[in-house]
């Protein structure tokens, strides 16, 4: 009960109207987070999984199709995205960022939809494979998720191949952490492999 009142508290969300096409275009802050609110579990349109490694410009282009169709079904002047480096403060301690990466399954269940931005290096990025099995895991419907190629790769081919154990994080510690996650979950990571393929 404590850690879903705190995630709930964390929970935040990210107008796509105040999203630029130079956010995308890094990991590097670049102040998104003040332009973030918080925000209600099951009110955000989307949880934007993707890849850093992957074309920022063809990221936006992406994200802003997806925005008009938002806008035309739900009738909203934006959506509302949760997006890694705004909706998670960039300059807190790490005890504190950790708090943000723990209640990671409580995000992906208060967004409505999945927004998967499929680039080349999409299945091969191992925080891109966890949220997409941990938004299935808790309850997310395959048929609320939106895969926007970017193209170079086709992502099911991807996904097929996918084996956590060539599967990369931009910090090593992020990388064991989550290995470590998926064992004592799955003893091992082929069964995971096998879940994340099917």
């Amino acid at each position: 009960a404590s850690a879903l009142a705190d995630a709930k508290a964390r929970f935040r969300a990210l107008l796509l109207a105040k999203l630029q096409q130079s956010d995308l275009v890094s990991n590097e802050d670049t102040g998104l987070y003040s332009k973030t609110a918080p925000a209600a579990l099951g009110a955000v349109n989307g949880f934007c999984s993707h890849s850093w490694q992957d074309d920022g410009a063809a990221k936006f282009k992406q994200l802003l199709a997806w925005g008009e169709e938002a806008k035309r079904d739900e009738g909203i002047d934006s959506p509302l995205l949760w997006l890694d480096k705004a909706c998670i403060k960039q300059d807190q301690s790490p005890e504190e960022k950790q708090a943000d990466i723990n209640a990671l399954p409580v995000f992906l269940s208060g967004c409505r939809s999945l927004i998967v931005l499929a680039g080349p290096t999409y299945a091969s990025r191992l925080w891109c494979v966890v949220e997409l099995f941990v938004f299935l895991r808790m309850g997310g419907e395959k048929e609320r998720i939106r895969v926007l190629e970017l193209g170079g790769v086709d992502v099911r081919v991807a996904l097929n191949r996918f084996d956590a154990n060539d599967a990369k994080c931009f910090l090593k510690e992020d990388e064991e952490r989550l290995l470590a996650i998926i064992e004592s979950g799955f003893g091992d990571v082929v069964p995971f492999n096998a879940c994340v393929r099917t």
